[in-house]
């Protein structure tokens, strides 16, 4: 045991000495089908597996890291009508609606529209843009009834996910076509506009089952808007969607899924902040993709999978054109454990172009750019003693055109005894700039005068070294706690340089500095109908660097987040439901947060098993906000679900 101690001292020594430590900054520098987590027994929530933590099927315990898993029940009882209103109840993720079509959402501090410091999947297709890092969600607008659960990552996992999950990994995965089976209508009406989806899935034959979706919808608009200035929201957000999956099985090894979609939608921009543009002017987003899934498994805890997509999206904006399109490609294989080694390995690339139409306001030197990216990763969870503690390796190799060879490392330590678990981690990792901010020049004219983004003298990558601990214990059936620490060194990071003499801003690798903090959870069953999930999340963000201070950029000055939620699931009778939650943020000097108490409410009943009622309140109780954007208006809706 004594020299199993000194082994893994010894190799976290190596691995700090090979990431480079804590240095200082410079600034001159340039779940498988399941039921709600609580209404599982202690032996059925051990057996719950979720993959994002290690790219391969395991249970929730064994795993060194800190995460949440959303179930179906989860989702419902949340009362979204959206993936990023369902991310509202997870600890240490933040989330802000900026304005009708527009979320910032963040894991563990950088909260703005263009964060960009986490990836984003469905069915492991990242959705996060590689333009300028952020996620059009007009353009994945996905059924929020389509959801099978939501994964978060909380921490930096690139030795395994790349580059992009600098503080974590939010991964979405949607419901097989065989689960899909039958009908079902979703009409939404309320204070902020009408939504309507249509799904219907049935069997092409004993393997194979289908699956196609129709949504559409109108949003009047939210009271987004720029306080002491005219800047107000958008509004008249029309959207729609259509899509497919297909599954085809055979009973022992094979699954093969073919699945897409395609979305349109317009919206009347009013005055953007930061745009030369005039009130009123029309976007227009058009987007789709088509995806192909192979897995195989090939022995009882062993499998590979390929997968491989097709993303576009195209903006037009005024006399502004832009189109995007992205292929990407991924092989993974999961070994079967030999001897106290359980590997996994997988080699992927992605490959984008895009073009951009320029228009009179806006004039753009390098009007089309292309990239082509490779990675190739290798894990191993190494069991030290059985059922007791275990040592996960993780090396991933990022290769991006223009840049060097990045390197993502992690080690994790887990020990399990009982019913606790104590785990720490080490990672280093390093994030490729965005395609916006790497080459090119922007000269934007306003007010008759002309500014310039110039992103020609070269930017290096953003670099992360991160330390983290948790602890886990499951007190009973009814009572589990979870609590994380960490502890992220920054370097290099993108900011934006301006001289107000010449009008230009300059991308520069000139931030750096420290975040640190806590996340703790509680789920609770305080009573047969009753379930409480308190949590709380400190963080606090120590900067320097940053020259420009704008709404949505959200540059991470020096700003200490407090944040606490409850969420409360009352069970009135077997057919009525009341969901309730709320939460407190003080986000401090952060301009781009509302802070105060906000409040949400859902009572469901269904009169028959494929009917429901929903009456759904959200921001019952307005924020109070200091910062750049005033607060929104309450708003009420009914959501009425019918299978048949």
């Amino acid at each position: 045991m004594i020299h199993v101690r000194k082994a893994i001292f010894a190799f976290f020594f190596l691995f700090l000495i090979f990431a480079g430590g804590i240095h200082p900054c410079n600034a001159e520098a340039e779940v498988l089908d399941s039921p709600s987590l609580e209404q599982l027994d202690l032996e059925g929530l051990l057996e719950v597996e979720v993959i994002s933590p290690t790219n391969r099927k395991q249970s929730l315990e064994n795993i060194a890291g800190s995460y949440t898993v959303l179930t179906e029940e989860d989702i419902k009882a949340s009362g979204a009508m959206s993936v990023p209103e369902a991310l509202r109840v997870v600890p240490g993720v933040l989330v802000t609606r900026m304005d009708t079509n527009k979320w910032a959402i963040g894991i563990r501090g950088f909260n703005g529209m263009f964060n960009s410091k986490q990836l984003i999947l469905i069915d492991n297709r990242p959705i996060t843009s590689p333009f300028y890092s952020e996620v059009i969600w007009s353009n994945n607008d996905l059924p929020i009834e389509l959801v099978k659960r939501i994964e978060v990552i909380r921490g930096p996992w690139t030795s395994l996910w790349g580059s992009e999950s600098l503080n974590g990994v939010i991964k979405i995965i949607t419901k097989s076509a065989k689960e899909l089976k039958g009908t079902q209508s979703v009409s939404v009406v309320g204070t902020d506009g009408v939504n309507q989806m249509i799904r219907q899935g049935g069997e092409l034959s004993d393997e194979n089952n289908f699956m196609v979706y129709a949504k559409g919808g109108y949003e009047s608009g939210k009271s987004y808007k720029v306080k002491g200035t005219a800047h107000k929201g958008s509004k008249d957000l029309v959207k729609g969607n259509t899509g497919f999956r297909s599954d085809w099985q055979n009973a022992f090894t094979d699954q093969l899924t073919l699945q897409g979609d395609i979305s349109a939608s317009s919206i009347k921009e009013h005055s953007p902040p930061g745009t030369p543009f005039s009130a009123n002017r029309e976007k227009k987003e058009y987007g789709g993709y088509a995806q192909f899934t192979w897995d195989r498994a090939t022995g009882i805890n062993s499998g590979m999978q390929f997968r491989t997509s097709y993303t576009h999206s195209a903006t037009t904006f005024d006399d502004l054109n832009g189109i995007s399109n992205t292929v990407d490609a991924e092989f993974l294989y999961s070994a079967e454990q030999i001897g106290m080694h359980l590997m996994t390995f997988g080699v992927g690339g992605r490959y984008f172009w895009d073009s951009f139409e320029q228009g009179k306001h806006v004039t753009v030197h390098n009007d089309q750019f292309s990239r082509m990216d490779v990675s190739a990763f290798a894990q191993d969870k190494m069991t030290l003693i059985e059922e007791s503690l275990f040592l996960t390796l993780g090396l991933k190799l990022d290769y991006s055109e223009k840049v060097n060879i990045s390197p993502q490392a992690t080690a994790r330590l887990l020990y399990t005894a009982d019913k606790d678990e104590y785990w720490i981690a080490a990672s280093r990792a390093t994030k490729t700039p965005s395609n916006w901010a790497r080459e090119g020049r922007y000269e934007v004219k306003y007010r008759g005068e002309r500014y310039e983004i110039d992103t020609t003298n070269g930017l290096e990558s953003e670099e992360l070294t991160s330390f983290e601990a948790g602890y886990r214990r499951i007190f009973s059936d009814n009572l589990k706690f979870d609590l994380s620490l960490y502890f992220n060194s920054y370097d290099k990071l993108l900011t934006l340089s301006y001289d107000k003499d010449t009008r230009i801003a300059t991308p520069t690798s000139s931030l750096c500095g420290l975040t640190y903090g806590t996340e703790a959870s509680l789920d609770w069953k305080a009573l047969p109908r009753l379930t409480l999930r308190p949590s709380i999340s400190l963080s606090n963000q120590d900067f320097t660097g940053s020259s420009i201070d704008s709404p949505g950029f959200a540059p991470p000055l020096n700003s200490p987040i407090y944040n606490v939620k409850l969420q409360a699931l009352i069970n009135l009778a077997d057919n009525l439901d009341l969901d309730l939650f709320t939460s407190y943020l003080n986000s401090m000097d952060d301009k781009d947060l509302s802070t105060g108490f906000s409040f949400d409410a859902r009572l469901a009943w269904r009169p028959v098993n494929n009917l429901s009622f929903e009456l759904i309140g959200s921001s019952l109780l307005s924020p109070i906000n200091d910062g750049n954007f005033a607060p929104t208006k309450p708003s009420g809706s009914l959501r009425v679900i019918w299978d048949f």
